[in-house]
């Protein structure tokens, strides 16, 4: 639906374009047709280097979308076993942890992507990881055989917020999204010159390309843009499930 919405303003400037091209001077039915045996070779040859481009960069965006979407829910799921693990600590210590992740899941919730986005880090999570790992560290004195498993539920917790914090931080690289720009618009540009004599039938398929292209790259834009409120994007859902969860 949003698509949707985005596409008709376009087909609205771009029928507006067309028309002006088609009713003036600039497009001559007679030379483009008797042309037509090398501009679809030509036009066909834009398009392929805009479909290699493009598919190589979908490819590559959703691969960071897939290991970005993993380590939010390995995150979230490493929280929810070190907070079960934690339970039957000590009654000062579990409260510390239990404490701990809950602030721990505020701020997440409460700061939400413009840390993330920029690849930043919070000191307020900063503060309270410190503090996590500390409670964590105060086991040692009275259940020592805690140590390894409590350490190492911790680390998949960092580990996983690591790489959330990388992959949501990356973003195709500005030569590589130019180039697609310019790609797109050539493709857009270059079929309101495609030689068909009815306007309106050549409307119908030159819309259709221009559509496409079009939505090609909003799909690109989108996806290189994981954290920003789009078609789909991650939100900080699977955070508040378990602060639910565990309140």
């Amino acid at each position: 639906m949003a698509l949707i919405k985005k596409l008709i303003p376009f087909l609205a400037i771009f029928w507006t374009i067309f028309y002006f091209i088609r009713t003036s001077s600039l497009y001559d039915t007679r030379l483009l047709l008797s042309n037509s045996d090398g501009i679809p070779w030509l036009y066909a040859v834009v398009g392929t280097i805009f479909g290699v481009l493009a598919g190589f960069a979908i490819q590559k965006e959703w691969d960071e979308w897939n290991s970005l979407t993993d380590a939010v829910r390995g995150e979230v799921d490493g929280l929810e076993k070190l907070y079960l693990w934690s339970s039957n600590f000590p009654k000062t210590i579990k409260n510390e942890i239990h404490t701990n992740i809950k602030r721990y899941l505020a701020l997440i919730i409460k700061e939400g992507w413009q840390y993330s986005e920029k690849g930043e880090k919070s000191k307020e999570v900063e503060d309270v990881i410190a503090d996590l790992n500390n409670s964590i560290y105060k086991i040692f004195d009275e259940a020592p055989q805690l140590m390894p498993t409590s350490f190492a539920l911790l680390s998949v917790v960092l580990n996983h917020r690591s790489a959330r914090l990388q992959h949501s931080a990356e973003h195709i690289p500005p030569l590589l999204r130019n180039t697609l720009r310019f790609a797109a618009f050539l493709l857009i540009a270059l079929s309101m010159f495609i030689a068909i004599n009815d306007i309106y039938l050549a409307f119908l398929f030159t819309a259709s390309i221009a559509s496409l292209a079009y939505s090609i790259f909003l799909v690109l834009i989108d996806l290189d843009n994981p954290l920003r409120p789009g078609d789909w994007h991650i939100t900080t859902k699977d955070y508040e499930t378990l602060m639910e969860k565990i309140a």
